[in-house]
């Protein structure tokens, strides 16, 4: 679950900025909030929604925990992002961290970077009282400067840990690296990494590639699958594969030969996943191992009539479309107590499907869940219809400087509505307008 993010010099974040996810003393919706058992324990919110006008730095939240969970997994990538422009005296120097739990532990992982690669990298255990260090390490010019916690060097890895921290490649993350080699003794790595593994983040063109394969082969995600689809009223009744031609599917000849190749010779049945122009094409090997390509369609059935329909999935509404990103993160989180983060998740859905997106996540919590929802939105109308605590709302606002603050609902005593008050502009994070007299549109005309 993520506990906190913190950011600097990185998009519309100047100064330090942080978000928290730690929850107040409310018993309001109980279910909404994992709560410390130990001592040392932090009680984590299950929800959170962000609330900010366009271009006030809501999406750059989901951009920067991207861009960490990139560095965790892979090391350092092409990533394109911006430091913070708007001054006088940009520095180059950015960073990310985040506190998150794991197995029953809390960690924060982060790390420093600049255009020209990582700077630093850390990891500590955390808790409510002491953080304790994994790992950290610094650069200065072309040397790492790395250190271990004591504990872990004194056992027999210790030698093998030293050897593997100084030999992380310079645009590498040890958190990577330790994986990939397989590392021993620092369980704690292990933890973290899976952590990102199982950190699921959609932004509006974001489309997950990995549902008509169980469509196929798993019965009970397919009847889960069909049932919510009915569920939201999109009309669709049922999902089939049909077969086609990859000449017929418009794929280029460049694509479909290293398709062909990354498949050719493997002795199991596997797949590669197209997602082009809102359609889901797939080549996958049948039982004889034979090459065949199909494409994703939705089935309609009319009132009244045993006759079935197809349909190809660009002639799907947006709003179904989006369906089939949040559909199977439902399943999975019922699953898996997986943490999803969605940016602008009201988009191209109607109010009362947002709502209802939130109504069925909820309806998915358990004393012991460690799943997490956090979204982007500019729906208010869930600051009045939605299960909501106050703690679980943030706000996103850019000042005169073009720079982004953030600010919780727990900060105000609301005595009217949230959602009039959030519109009346009392909580900040929405949009400001010009005057209508100031815009030239004879001179415009005339030109």
């Amino acid at each position: 679950m993520l506990v906190s993010a913190k950011f600097e010099n990185i998009y519309s974040f100047n100064e330090e900025t942080r978000i928290l996810f730690t929850a107040s003393k409310s018993d309001l919706l109980p279910l909404q909030v994992s709560r410390a058992e130990k001592r040392d324990d932090i009680s984590v919110l299950r929800m959170g929604l962000i609330y900010g006008a366009n271009a006030s730095g809501k999406s750059n939240i989901i951009k920067c925990l991207a861009i960490i969970k990139a560095f965790a997994l892979n090391g350092w990538s092409k990533r394109k992002y911006n430091y913070f422009k708007m001054t006088d005296e940009p520095q180059e120097r950015s960073s990310i961290e985040l506190e998150f739990k794991v197995d029953g532990q809390f960690f924060a992982y982060g790390v420093a970077f600049s255009k020209g690669g990582l700077l630093e990298e850390w990891l500590y255990k955390t808790g409510s009282r002491t953080d304790t260090l994994i790992f950290e390490r610094k650069r200065s010019v072309n040397e790492w400067e790395n250190v271990i916690a004591p504990q872990f060097m004194k056992n027999e890895d210790g030698q093998f840990l030293k050897f593997l921290i100084d030999g992380t490649p310079t645009k590498g993350t040890f958190l990577s690296e330790y994986i990939k080699r397989n590392g021993k003794g620092i369980d704690a790595i292990k933890s973290a990494h899976k952590w990102f593994e199982n950190l699921n983040i959609i932004f509006p063109d974001t489309h997950r590639t990995d549902f008509p394969f169980r469509i196929v082969n798993d019965t009970q995600f397919r009847t889960v699958m069909r049932e919510l689809l009915n569920y939201f009223g999109t009309g669709i009744s049922d999902l089939c594969r049909v077969e086609s031609k990859p000449e017929e599917l418009g794929i280029p000849d460049e694509i479909r030969q290293k398709i062909e190749e990354s498949l050719e010779g493997k002795d199991k049945r596997n797949g590669v996943m197209i997602h082009n122009d809102s359609r889901f094409i797939f080549a996958e090997k049948d039982e004889s191992m034979n090459l065949k390509w199909h494409e994703l369609k939705t089935i309609h059935k009319k009132e009244g009539s045993n006759s079935n329909y197809i349909f190809e999935m660009f002639e799907e509404s947006d709003g179904t479309s989006r369906l089939f990103d949040f559909i199977p993160m439902l399943i999975d989180m019922r699953a898996n107590d997986s943490v999803y983060v969605i940016d602008e998740v009201d988009r191209s859905l109607h109010p009362m499907l947002t709502l209802k997106l939130l109504e069925m996540y909820n309806s998915l919590l358990k004393t012991d869940s460690n799943m997490q929802l956090v979204c982007t939105t500019h729906e208010s109308n869930l600051l009045s219809t939605a299960p909501i605590r106050q703690d679980e709302v943030w706000f996103v606002e850019k000042d005169e400087r073009g720079e982004s603050h953030l600010s919780s609902l727990c900060e105000y005593k609301p005595r009217e509505k949230v959602q009039k008050g959030y519109l009346n502009g009392r909580y900040g994070a929405i949009p400001f307008f010009g005057e209508l007299n100031n815009i030239h549109w004879d001179d415009a005309e005339q030109e």
